[in-house]
């Protein structure tokens, strides 16, 4: 995987997260496109939970949207760690990289 390209991605998505919720599809896309096609759910997932970690990182947060117009967006009470962990389990589930609302969203709160 070429890491400028990757850089310039996660530059995309941090953007992203802080415009807008950031959906699951968009960072699936993200993945499938840095790794292209052939690439194993083991590699898939890897880079994903790199993805997941990084926006963290930038100051993104996962949660849930809600009906709440006061509150539409309730970010997890978990730390990267713990984030990280049941997205893993979330997509293993799955047996795929998931869609926007099948795990969780992200924004910068």
């Amino acid at each position: 995987m070429n890491q400028e390209a990757y850089r310039r991605e996660l530059e995309y998505l941090i953007q992203y997260a802080h415009d807008d919720w950031l959906g699951f599809s968009v960072v699936s896309g993200t993945v499938g496109g840095l790794l292209g096609r052939g690439a194993s759910f083991e590699v898939r997932l890897g880079l994903l939970l790199r993805i997941v970690g990084d926006l963290q990182d930038a100051g993104a947060r996962p949660g849930d949207l809600t009906e709440s117009t006061s509150e539409p967006f309730l970010p997890w009470r978990a730390d990267k760690a713990e984030a990280s962990t049941r997205i893993a389990a979330e997509v293993e589930r799955h047996s795929r990289l998931p869609d926007s609302g099948d795990v969780c969203w992200f924004t910068v709160p």
